[in-house]
């Protein structure tokens, strides 16, 4: 009878370490799912993205001051200027793309919103509506 309750407390003792185990590894797996979580919502912020509304693109505008640098044919151009917001828009975690108005030879920014293609001049500012797009249809 004793080697039975021996028996019986040494399966008892080992029953609660296994419990504590559990416990113990129960807490840390919380922990990483909170941290894993956590990491996740810092990345979908650290993704670029396109501007969600016109009015996003004009506050995000009126507070970036790349308009009010001094045009330079030799040092600060057209190009440096698009170059320059777009570099701005993408460390503010905006996407905005560049383009060379063929006609004019003349760079400007390009905003995606929604359905909508926009020009931008980056010199002052004003944002175009340059073409509406569908994006379900093809063709």
């Amino acid at each position: 009878m004793g080697q039975v309750h021996s028996e019986l407390v040494e399966t008892e003792m080992g029953l609660l370490a296994a419990e504590n185990t559990t416990a113990a590894l129960e807490d840390r797996l919380a922990s990483r799912e909170s941290e894993l979580l956590s990491l996740k919502q810092e990345l979908e912020e650290a993704q670029p993205r396109y501007f969600s509304s016109t009015e996003e693109l004009e506050v995000w505008l009126a507070n970036d001051d790349t308009n009010q640098m001094e045009y330079s044919s030799d040092e600060f151009n057209c190009i440096d200027f698009a170059l320059t917001l777009q570099q701005r828009a993408l460390d503010s975690g905006y996407i905005l793309s560049t383009e060379v108005l063929p006609v004019a030879a003349h760079w400007v920014n390009i905003a995606v919103i929604g359905d909508g293609i926009y020009l931008i001049e980056p010199q002052d500012d004003r944002i175009i509506l340059e073409k509406r797009i569908n994006r379900g249809e093809s063709g």
